[in-house]
């Protein structure tokens, strides 16, 4: 009796074994290999210069460097049109900038002039022509051309719409009086389809201006009004911050915040991008193609139309 149940248990389970081994399957998924794509990052604001960098898209399996050296391209044709006038940007590497113009190249990419001079890249600008330098209302029209790709883009410089006030605010829930947030106030105009982006500085700690996530919106929630928002302080690239202080700007802080205005196609490329940054690490997000107002290519072309206010933090 007890030799035919043990038969029958390991009936049962041979039976099973073999459902659920019939069942199952290796899945293995070819990825198409495909060509890359240009990858522009170019910008031009009212009072300054334009500034392109190049580079190209990975594979999704090919190796990552931290490094900078051979990232961006070189050997490129590059222009910009001002209002249909075409002008041809030059090439320039960092090891061979002057130091004014190094200084700025560092304050657009946020990175060190001693690492720049270390870990050279080359961009495309112009420091000569006087027609390159921004202004509103101006439509800025970027061509480029490297080895056999050829890409495009256009965008506009809009009328500047100013900051009304910024302020340092410290909540009075907080629990430490020396740290706080940043409020900012405008006044939309009464013209639907603005689109804004705003970034924050702190003189003498911070190398660049930085975006905080969700830095691009526009005036559909309130067009033609005055509007105000507190913002969290974010803080640049692998930033160690003490203990207490992370999202939160502290007495003592000089700030620089800037209110930019940017055209429609510019914002919809930023906020693409940043939808698609913010669902990094869910494994539950959809995959998204990000959205890109270049022709041909990715990354974005964007004419800025900045306004900037010094807040003393007190």
């Amino acid at each position: 009796m007890i030799f035919s149940r043990f038969t029958a248990s390991a009936l049962v389970l041979l039976f099973v074994f073999i459902v659920i081994s019939s069942c199952s399957k290796i899945v293995e998924v070819e990825l198409p290999d495909s060509e890359p794509f240009l990858v522009v990052e170019g910008s031009i604001r009212n009072g300054e210069i334009p500034l392109v960098l190049l580079s190209k898209s990975a594979g999704y399996f090919d190796p990552i460097s931290v490094s900078l050296e051979g990232y961006y391209l070189s050997g490129a044709d590059v222009t910009v049109s001002v209002d249909g006038t075409p002008y041809l940007l030059d090439e320039v590497c960092t090891d061979a900038l002057p130091s004014f113009a190094l200084e700025e190249v560092s304050n657009a990419l946020g990175v060190s002039a001693e690492v720049l001079l270390e870990f050279p890249i080359c961009a495309y600008t112009s420091f000569n022509e006087p027609a390159l330098v921004g202004s509103f209302g101006s439509r800025y029209d970027l061509n480029v051309i490297y080895d056999t790709i050829e890409v495009s883009a256009s965008s506009k410089l809009e009328n500047l719409i100013p900051i009304d006030t910024s302020y340092f605010q410290i909540p009075a829930t907080a629990t430490n009086d020396s740290l706080g947030l940043m409020a900012t106030s405008y006044t939309d105009p009464d013209t639907l389809g603005n689109s804004y982006r705003w970034s924050s500085r702190r003189v003498s700690k911070d190398p660049s201006f930085i975006y905080p996530l969700g830095s691009a919106w526009d005036d559909s929630f309130g067009n033609g009004i005055p509007f105000e928002f507190l913002a969290f302080r974010y803080s640049s690239d692998f930033e160690a911050e003490p203990d207490g202080e992370a999202g939160f700007w502290k007495t003592g802080d000089t700030v620089l915040v800037r209110l930019e205005s940017i055209d429609k196609a510019a914002y919809s490329a930023l906020l693409s991008f940043e939808a698609s940054v913010s669902a990094q690490g869910n494994p539950f997000a959809p995959p998204t193609n990000v959205a890109s107002n270049i022709e041909g290519g990715l990354g974005w072309w964007i004419a800025y139309s900045a306004s900037v206010d010094t807040v003393f933090c007190n």
